[in-house]
């Protein structure tokens, strides 16, 4: 496979092969799901195509017992939940490892057939959208769990200056593997905008039954990529969007169920979730010309800090928001065993009164916090024993 792209999940990808006989890969359509489990199985069948699906229809027990090299891909097995009640029983029957790796573009837990099937038998493996050092080819940085330990223990592993282009670049591009390297900006935004609505038009009815619009759906899904890191106002996205609140609530389930959206919570006195885009690429393409560079460096400070938790699953870190009624707001958020590591980006070299102020609430609701004020100039310095100025791009590939 020449041009396979080394994923930072594959190795725990291979692990979970060797303990589980099923292994679910989910994430956002065109994320990288087929390239990834192809990579490493010994044979493949999409339940994308219609004649796949109907061979699984007329035998499903037939069809599994005709496969006989593994681990065996079923790609998109979310479009045949009827498939599942025989997987169930083909691993009682054979419990052996690394049989199947059932890839799928929708939670499986927001399909009530599938979660009954699989419960306690498969293990879950999400994939992100690619960072900068998967784009790159480049090692799974692990700056933010150095820094959560020590200041003194960590050096950066690149040059720290961060430059504009770099963050329109990638917040243009995304983390799509079959996207974020597209020059030609039409072929790019007509690639992201058949993607979209395959997803809205055929993705998202198979979680719920709406007769809203496509371009009703899309404004919603707008309305969130122009307010990511924000306590999200339910009131006022139906407003925007001419959408009942009731009915934005269901569709903001089937958003997350689909990979587009994720809730991140929120402590400290305020404490209404914010919503993010998965795939900032998307987001970009939804907001259209609004330029806010300090929204820009928070959205893409975002995107690339959480891989470096999300696949490190040993570490239990979480990640959230810290907000007060005061309008204190830390946007990126880390808990680890040695205490918060809160992540405040800021334009300029050095924190303004704001700023400081905000970190200053944190550390106080935190005793064994610490707080990153993450810049766009190439200036480090250590103003505290619990506070540090560090260039965004040193946080990013360090």
């Amino acid at each position: 496979m020449p041009h396979f792209r080394q994923r930072h999940l594959l190795a725990q990808l291979q692990k979970g092969l060797k303990f589980s006989p099923l292994v679910a890969l989910l994430g956002h359509r065109q994320v990288g799901k087929t390239t990834l489990s192809s990579y490493i199985s010994k044979s493949y069948y999409s339940l994308d195509l219609r004649v796949t699906r109907d061979l699984v229809l007329n035998d499903p027990t037939g069809f599994l017992e005709s496969i006989d090299k593994y681990p065996t891909v079923l790609d998109e097995s979310q479009l045949l939940p009827e498939l599942f009640p025989a997987l169930k029983e083909q691993v009682r029957r054979n419990p052996r490892p690394g049989q199947f790796i059932l890839t799928g573009s929708v939670r499986f837990s927001s399909r009530k057939a599938i979660q009954e099937s699989l419960t306690g038998r498969v293990i879950y493996f999400e994939l992100l959208p690619m960072d900068l050092s998967e784009s790159m080819q480049e090692a799974l940085p692990d700056s933010l769990i150095q820094l959560s330990k020590s200041w003194q223990k960590w050096s950066p592993r690149k040059k720290a200056a961060i430059s504009d282009k770099v963050v329109e670049r990638y917040l243009r591009g995304g983390g799509l593997p079959g996207l974020f390297a597209l020059r030609e900006k039409s072929l790019f935004n007509q690639k992201i905008a058949t993607q979209l609505e395959t997803i809205l038009e055929r993705d998202l009815r198979l979680l719920m039954n709406t007769s809203l619009s496509f371009q009703s759906l899309r404004g919603l899904l707008t309305y969130v990529a122009m307010h990511q890191h924000e306590p999200f106002e339910w009131n006022d996205a139906s407003r925007a969007t001419r959408i009942s609140r009731p009915t934005i609530v269901k569709i903001m389930r089937a958003f997350e169920a689909l990979f587009l959206i994720r809730m991140i919570p929120c402590e400290g006195s305020a404490k209404k979730p914010a919503y993010v885009m998965e795939d900032q690429g998307e987001a970009t393409f939804l907001i259209g010309n609004r330029t806010d560079p300090l929204f820009d460096l928070t959205r893409f400070l975002y995107a690339n800090l959480r891989c470096q938790t999300h696949y490190r699953p040993e570490l239990n870190a979480e990640l959230f928001q810290y907000r007060t009624r005061a309008g204190v707001n830390v946007p990126i958020c880390f808990k680890f065993a040695a205490g918060e590591l809160g992540i405040l980006p800021i334009l300029e070299d050095y924190p303004g009164p704001q700023a400081v102020g905000a970190a200053q609430s944190f550390l106080k609701s935190y005793p064994k916090a610490k707080i990153i004020y993450a810049t766009l100039g190439e200036n480090f310095a250590h103003l505290s024993p619990r506070s540090s100025i560090i260039p965004a791009l040193a946080l990013v590939n360090g």
